[in-house]
């Protein structure tokens, strides 16, 4: 049990590049839409979809990060500490924060593990709809 702590941590502290990419994507968004110089309301929409996209992209990273952060620390207590000792007491801590609902505290490890697999997986497919957003820009920017 210790090491899927270690793995799935080293899993989503590897995301940078999917964040950098979503940075990269959100630029030539931009600059797309400033260059098809746009004076309409299709201008706003792409702007508004982008900045959408891009934001929800970085909390989303932000949230992969914590993940990979506290799991990394419950691996490290894990030599020291039973594994159970320790959930009871994130859990507390994460509800004392209000950064966990009540209704989460005392979850298996699997489902708190395949939660941050479906964020990581959350992530991939806003980078996706980044990329797709831009690949229509460029389109209708060649179509001119």
């Amino acid at each position: 049990m210790k090491m899927n702590f270690f793995v799935v941590a080293k899993l989503l502290s590897s995301t940078t590049a999917l964040l950098f990419s979503g940075y990269l994507a959100f630029a030539l968004s931009i600059i797309a839409i400033l260059l098809k110089g746009w004076q309409s309301i299709e201008f706003w929409i792409f702007i508004v979809i982008t900045l959408l996209l891009s934001f929800t992209h970085h909390y989303i990273s932000f949230r992969v990060k914590f993940d990979a952060q506290l799991l990394e620390m419950m691996a490290q207590e894990s030599k020291i500490e039973s594994i159970e000792n320790l959930t009871q007491q994130f859990d507390q801590s994460l509800m004392s924060m209000k950064l966990m609902p009540e209704s989460k505290a005392g979850r298996d490890w699997s489902v708190r593990f395949a939660g941050c697999f479906k964020l990581l997986k959350i992530q991939i497919a806003l980078l996706l709809l980044q990329y797709f957003v831009l690949i229509i820009l460029i389109y209708r920017l060649l179509a001119q």
